[in-house]
């Protein structure tokens, strides 16, 4: 990945220590401001596409279907329910490995294994409580959580340098999207090495996904580059080499 400096500015963008975003007291849907308006749109086909390139994971049967899990909601939603079995996605491997030994010993069945799924349309699924998308606990910390915080049921962040982009397909110049805070300091430490300047001054700050969507969601343009953890990568990576 070629990163380069260059400076965005987005409102929505905060410092680490403020970007953690505790998880909606009511419905998921409480992070965009107007859910079925943009599934609806005519950009949210574009805005999929590009989630679609993170890959998060899942514990799935040998017919590849997500294991589903009872969740309960804080409060009761406007049909009167608070349970729901949906199936848990992991925006990173290891935690996806670590329920698939966790689901062997409690609830074996044959052939179980984890997948990878396009994260577009489980966002969507994630907006409607018809899934769960856990993130990594270290990255929930490394956005401002305390250290106790329980990864179920928070929002995912992401993690951005202000003054680096990359070139997206078409050559346009967009705003990388970490999921992994090593990942973002790593494109810093790179930006610095070809163009020069001082790494303390290329500050990483944070987002949640819900926020980049939203922003997308205004934009004419593609201003982001959704990028997956690298550890994920690497798992995709070493699965198909074989």
């Amino acid at each position: 990945m070629r990163v380069t400096a260059l400076a965005f500015s987005f409102a929505l963008i905060a410092p680490l220590t403020q970007a953690f975003v505790p998880p909606p007291s009511t419905s998921s849907t409480t992070a965009l401001q107007s859910t079925n308006e943009l599934f609806d749109s005519p950009g949210w086909g574009a805005i999929r596409d590009e989630l679609d390139q993170v890959p998060i994971f899942a514990v799935a049967n040998a017919e590849g279907q997500p294991l589903k899990y009872s969740v309960q909601l804080a409060k009761k939603n406007d049909d009167g329910e608070d349970m729901f079995e949906v199936p848990l996605f992991y925006t990173h491997v290891e935690d996806a490995l670590k329920e698939l030994e966790n689901a062997k010993e409690n609830t074996p069945l044959p052939g179980m294994d984890i997948n990878p799924y396009p994260l577009g349309g489980l966002f969507e699924l994630w907006s409607k409580n018809e899934a769960v998308i856990v993130p990594n606990k270290m990255s929930i910390i490394s956005a401002g959580a305390p250290p106790t915080a329980n990864p179920m049921g928070q929002v995912v962040p992401l993690f951005a340098c202000m003054e680096i982009a990359q070139e997206d397909k078409d050559g346009n110049a967009v705003l990388p999207l970490f999921f992994e805070l090593e990942d973002a300091n790593a494109a810093v430490a790179e930006a610095v090495s070809l163009d020069g300047g001082k790494k303390e001054d290329f500050e990483v700050v944070g987002l949640s996904l819900p926020q980049a969507v939203q922003l997308l969601s205004q934009s004419k343009e593609n201003a982001f580059q959704f990028i997956p953890p690298s550890s994920s990568i690497k798992h995709i990576r070493d699965y198909l080499s074989g």
